[in-house]
């Protein structure tokens, strides 16, 4: 009895070792089993990974950890798999190559005269048949390594010296494979900085105020000589009123137009020593100077941007002026009685009339007027601006007089052209 206890038991523990192996075996092929759809998936990662970089001209390692490595040759060019229309277009007979489609700026390819349309045919001596082969052809070569290219170009085959690079890396004028210099870094920075391309402003248009500075100094001897006080119009200049705007027509040139005027009238005192029926008498009465100046023109300018908020502009005027000035003695300090229309006109006129002596003199000028102009941007709709310039004045006819209502010949006038400085600080209602 016990010896057939002891059989069944060693039965039923063999059965049992034998059913736990067999599973032990399923669960292992069923690992094993995954494991390589998990290798075949990460090889068909990488596969593709290396399409997508040599679809876009970059050969780039890659490793599984997740780092980008550039450790394989760079030649810096597009292509594509040669397809017979585009062949029999560029009279290609073979069956054979890629057509390369673009050049990577400062590139081998680029730096070797590589050009768009070229049909790469050969490196060395190993046939590139389509993009696939290319890319294994790449993989088995250096950064450094120099081949010969064979390309089809212009209906003929060319034979191209070529050296491998690195996307870090330059061919220097000796031809030699070297590290970028941090100038070369440098100038990549500025180049991507001027993308950003800071806005030199969309035009406006403003109140001006214009501090005009001409040469008083002639006419301020003559008026002193008629009894005014010295300097009757201020030898720094005086505050002219305008407007004017502009607008971009490309390129940082802006066109506008401008005009501004200004007049000014100063009186004084004199004894007037005159006979009067008869009689010799003293009287005071007055004497008026005006003075009158207005100009306008067309504007063009140049603007550069100094910052976001800063611009300034070189530019000039052309335009036409005008100067005037008045001088006049009146005796008119009598009172005045009603004017009474049932009464004698002519005697109620003639017996207020007196006398009274007028000097107009008149000039008409071109201008051109250089200028500096700095504005500093507050909103995106206002704007701070200055302007510093000078304005040259030309006039073919000369001054025209009219004494008491009669045009006269004028000589040895004072001079009193539109020539001076001019000087803007004001709001500017635009950019």
């Amino acid at each position: 009895m016990k010896k057939k206890s002891l059989l069944l038991g060693i039965v039923i523990l063999l059965g049992s070792m034998l059913l736990y192996s067999q599973k032990t075996i399923e669960i292992q092929k069923t690992i094993d089993g995954s494991m390589e759809e998990v290798e075949e998936a990460m090889k068909e990662v990488e596969e593709v990974m290396k399409e997508v970089e040599k679809e876009a001209g970059i050969i780039v390692s890659f490793d599984l950890k997740g780092e980008d490595r550039y450790t394989k040759p760079f030649m810096g060019v597009y292509f594509e798999d040669l397809c017979f229309p585009k062949a029999r277009e560029l009279k290609y007979q073979n069956l054979h190559g890629i057509l390369i489609t673009g050049i990577v700026k400062g590139s081998p390819a680029n730096y070797f005269r590589l050009l768009d349309e070229d049909i790469l045919m050969k490196i060395n001596d190993e046939i590139v048949i389509d993009k696939k082969k290319f890319g294994k052809i790449i993989d088995s070569h250096y950064i450094g390594d120099k081949v010969k290219l064979t390309v089809f170009r212009d209906g003929q085959q060319k034979v191209i010296d070529f050296m491998f690079g690195a996307r870090d890396k330059i061919i220097n004028e000796n031809g030699e494979l070297v590290d970028k210099p941090e100038m070369i870094k440098e100038k990549e920075e500025k180049i991507k900085k001027k993308k950003k391309r800071l806005s030199v402003g969309y035009g406006g248009g403003s109140w001006y105020p214009i501090w005009f500075i001409p040469d008083f100094t002639d006419f301020n001897e003559m008026l002193a000589e008629l009894e005014f006080h010295e300097n009757t119009f201020p030898e720094k200049g005086f505050l002219m009123h305008g407007g004017g705007g502009l607008g971009p027509v490309g390129k940082g040139w802006f066109i506008g137009g401008m005009g501004s005027g200004y007049d000014n009238k100063e009186t004084t005192k004199i004894d007037w020593t005159h006979f009067k029926e008869g009689q010799e008498v003293t009287e005071t009465i007055a004497r008026t100077a005006e003075y009158k100046i207005n100009y306008g023109g067309v504007t063009l300018d140049k603007r550069f941007a100094l910052s976001k908020k800063i611009i300034g502009s070189l530019g000039m005027m052309l335009g036409w002026g005008n100067t005037q000035y008045k001088i006049q003695q009146s005796d008119k300090n009598q009172d005045l009685t009603n004017f009474d229309f049932n009464e004698d006109l002519n005697d109620q006129i003639n017996n207020y009339y007196d006398y009274v002596s007028t000097l107009k003199m008149n000039s008409d000028y071109m201008l051109i007027q250089s200028k500096f102009m700095l504005m500093y941007r507050i909103l995106d709709w206002l704007a701070l601006r200055t302007e510093v310039g000078y304005m040259y004045s030309y006039s073919a006819k000369g001054w025209k007089g009219v004494w008491n209502g009669e045009s006269v010949k004028v000589a040895n006038e004072p001079n009193l052209d539109m020539n001076g400085i001019t000087l803007v600080v004001g709001p500017w209602f635009g950019f």
